[in-house]
């Protein structure tokens, strides 16, 4: 079953729980199939309603390796399976991919971004943002795999949500990326070499978040998602001020034309529409359960008028402040 999420717009929520199957099955069709040498590939086109594009998903006993390459026309929005004790590995070339895990802090991924973790029981969601090009290689295999191969559970996993969690590709993963991508796997011992393939990565990457804790990193200054995010939060957590398109567009190091565009696109609400609805829903949430006056809520959510408070909340609530409390 597919439904409309309300926050987003042109979003496409895809229940894989109802669905009983993998998103490549979802939203791709099977066009060959191929079992040799103990490896099966499986080659799908994008459904023309989604976009254009293919996935390309192997299978090698336990391991799983999804090649992703399509543009989606609209972003599309799955949620997440439950799963148990499963490990990922998740390079994202190109494109940009949201992750909302219950309860937690979206997770912003984007182009030559990574991440190793277990996505044992998960709750939440994933949306893949449309009218960019998407590129993602994708490897799931079980814990015991990790832990058979010499992995010990000192080496301790990362779960989404965790910090410090999404890496830079380096060019020494980008590289085997590429020879991964590039590889006849259909060719002779192409269970050995995707095998040996996987290894190398799990193991760079561990060394990788090793290399984090020790030596944090500085975020990438071209990811515009999380500047998206730093000018959200900064809205949400100080809404007693009203910036201005230029305070925020200074702060974060992008136009403001381009950056209230790029605000439309990925939340679905102009800058100054999002202010007033979190001003809005907190003026609400204070005369629930405060007994401020008015015009201290006005205050408290950036209007020095109270007036002009009343009347914004009309607008939002179809009833004024002072109706909206005697009617609770």
């Amino acid at each position: 079953m597919t439904k409309k999420r309300r926050d987003f717009t042109n979003v496409q929520i895809i229940d894989l729980n109802e669905t009983k199957g993998s998103l490549t099955e979802k939203i791709g069709l099977l066009s060959n199939t191929l079992t040799n040498n103990g490896v099966r590939t499986e080659h799908f086109h994008l459904k023309p309603i989604y976009g254009k594009g293919s996935i390309t998903r192997f299978q090698a006993q336990e391991i799983i390796i999804i090649m992703s390459e399509y543009q989606l026309f609209d972003d599309l929005c799955y949620r997440l399976l439950p799963e148990t004790d499963i490990l990922q590995i998740s390079f994202l070339l190109k494109g940009e991919k949201i992750i909302s895990k219950a309860g937690e802090s979206e997770i912003f991924y984007e182009n030559r971004e990574s991440y190793f973790a277990n996505i044992k029981d998960l709750n939440g969601y994933v949306r893949i943002l449309g009218g960019k090009f998407f590129k993602e290689i994708k490897i799931r295999l079980p814990i015991s795999f990790f832990l058979d191969h010499g992995f010990v559970n000192d080496q301790i996993l990362k779960k989404l949500g965790d910090s410090k969690l999404i890496l830079p590709i380096t060019d020494e993963l980008y590289s085997i990326l590429m020879h991964l991508e590039r590889k006849d796997i259909s060719g002779t011992a192409n269970k050995i070499y995707l095998k040996a393939k996987v290894l190398e990565l799990m193991a760079i990457q561990m060394e990788n978040y090793k290399h984090v804790e020790r030596n944090p990193i500085r975020t990438n200054d071209d990811k515009v998602l999380k500047k998206l995010y730093s000018v959200k939060q900064t809205i949400k957590s100080n809404l007693h001020e009203n910036f201005s398109l230029k305070q925020l567009s200074n702060k974060v190091g992008l136009n403001g034309n381009s950056l209230n565009k790029e605000f439309i696109r990925v939340f679905g609400y102009t800058i100054n529409e999002f202010a007033t609805i979190e001003k809005m829903n907190k003026a609400k949430y204070l005369l629930e359960n405060t007994q401020k006056m008015v015009y201290q809520i006005a205050e408290e959510v950036g209007y020095k008028n109270a007036t002009h408070f009343t009347a914004a909340f009309k607008r939002k609530f179809k009833m004024t402040p002072n109706t909206y409390r005697k009617e609770l």
